[in-house]
């Protein structure tokens, strides 16, 4: 009879250790890593979601829909094949991976040919943001599909506000699409630097920063296709630093940091693309080596001067072409962080497997949430660029137990940029993940303690 009350004792002692546990572990907090790549839906001949390894990514973006020029309303696809790929995209990618959040951006309707220009601008989008009653039954709309088709979030993707008005629209309407997304709703913005656009018409052109970082989730800033407009030469066109100007992805991850926005809600881009030009004298190939034209035109991004990575590489393994073999020279730039291939007549900027494991390193560094990669489509057979980012990255992750309450990341002390001048130091290697345990570990560990304690005075009575 004892030792049945012994037992019934030490049962719901037991039962009452693990409802304490149970209740000491932390709550949900902000997204703890960013490993995001956007999916261009008007490429997705190139690579069918069949062929897409959701494991690589914790986010993917549907990539996009466009504001119709004069409705002002969230254009549909009318091609069925369009249509049913936007209506699958989440179901099929999280059937292959139950982690995965999935994300509808709206607004870019360019393709790569014009990714990360700052002269770009979307009128539609523009007309859209300007006219609250507009702006209303957009959000309302765009928020309805998302949800209805099994999206986790939406993406602002207005490639580029132009004007100090369109800033301030902008402002207001990432703050009402925060007002009526339901808890839980990711909403984040695929963003510019933050404190100007080299190109604008008009002096002053600044995010609203403020905005931005209480309503958004994270910035996906476009850290790529900053080669200068008009130039009659070589250039990188996503170069880490630049000794000589400001178009640089450090700078522009930088800026937005400077301006208010938390380490934690910055998110780097890192291009699948390469910037091609046809050279003046073949014989003169290096950076700023005079152009001709604009590389030649490729079926992945249907545009002259761009490149898939998976067209880079099959020009460097081919040589060039079908004829006789020609010299294939590929430089890694480590003051820069960029590379350039050269074959023949053809030179292309691009970011390796070296540029990529690089610019991770710095992503880690400065604390930032994490990468996306534009766009995966254009990814080698192989998905070579994916699987080295997610293993960079996974090498080089912070534990989230390095993060506090604003989930911004904790850093032994302030990077600073290297002046646009000055060649940057050497990047250091894999950031080790924090040797200090969970916050649940403790409490655990004294309950084991007296679990056995009171096994042991119920045995010895």
């Amino acid at each position: 009879m004892a030792s049945s009350s012994a037992a019934n004792i030490l049962l719901a002692m037991t039962m009452a250790s693990l409802s304490l546990a149970a209740s000491s572990a932390p709550a949900p907090g902000p997204t703890a890593t960013v490993r995001a790549g956007f999916y261009l839906a008007a490429a997705a001949h190139l690579r069918p979601l069949a062929a897409l390894d959701a494991s690589l990514y914790t986010h993917l973006y549907y990539s996009a829909l466009a504001v119709h020029p004069t409705t002002r309303k969230l254009a549909l696809p009318a091609d069925p094949h369009q249509a049913g790929l936007l209506a699958a995209f989440s179901p099929v990618l999280k059937s292959r991976n139950r982690a995965l959040r999935t994300l509808l951006s709206v607004g870019a309707g360019a393709g790569v040919a014009g990714a990360g220009s700052q002269s770009q601008t979307d009128p539609a989008f523009a007309a859209m943001a300007a006219d609250p009653a507009s702006r209303a039954a957009f959000v309302a709309a765009a928020v309805a599909l998302a949800r209805g088709s099994g999206f986790d979030g939406l993406d602002v993707a207005w490639r580029f506000p132009a004007s100090a008005v369109e800033m301030a629209d902008f402002g207001f309407l990432v703050s009402e699409w925060r007002a009526a997304a339901p808890p839980g709703f990711l909403l984040t913005a695929t963003v510019y630097f933050s404190n100007h656009v080299f190109d604008a018409p008009l002096p002053g052109v600044d995010y609203p920063s403020e905005a931005v970082a209480r309503c958004l989730d994270w910035v996906n800033v476009v850290a790529f296709g900053l080669r200068p407009r008009g130039a009659g030469a070589t250039a990188f066109d996503a170069p880490l630093y630049d000794r000589a100007s400001h178009f640089s992805a450090s700078y522009g991850v930088g800026s937005w940091i400077d301006a208010g926005v938390p380490a934690g809600k910055v998110v780097m881009g890192l291009p699948l693309y390469g910037r091609s030009w046809f050279l003046r004298n073949k014989a003169n190939s290096g950076v700023g080596a005079p152009v001709v034209a604009a590389g030649p035109k490729q079926r992945g991004s249907n545009a002259t001067g761009v490149m898939s990575y998976a067209e880079v590489q099959k020009l460097a393994a081919a040589g060039g072409g079908s004829g006789p073999q020609r010299s294939v020279t590929t430089t890694y730039d480590n003051a820069s962080v960029a590379s350039y291939l050269s074959v023949g007549d053809v030179w292309v900027a691009f970011d390796g497997a070296a540029v990529v494991s690089e610019k991770l390193a710095f992503v880690a560094r400065r604390g930032l949430l994490g990468y996306f990669l534009w766009p995966v489509n254009y990814d080698d057979a192989n998905l070579t660029v994916s699987r080295t980012a997610s293993e960079v990255w996974m090498q080089n992750e912070i534990s989230s137990s390095s993060k506090n309450g604003t989930g911004v990341r904790q850093t032994q002390g302030p990077v600073r940029l290297p002046p646009a001048l000055r060649s940057p130091a050497g990047t250091p290697g894999p950031v080790p993940a924090p040797t200090s345990g969970s916050g649940s570990w403790l409490p655990w560990t004294k309950l084991n303690g007296l679990l056995h304690l009171w096994l042991l005075i119920l045995v010895w009575c």
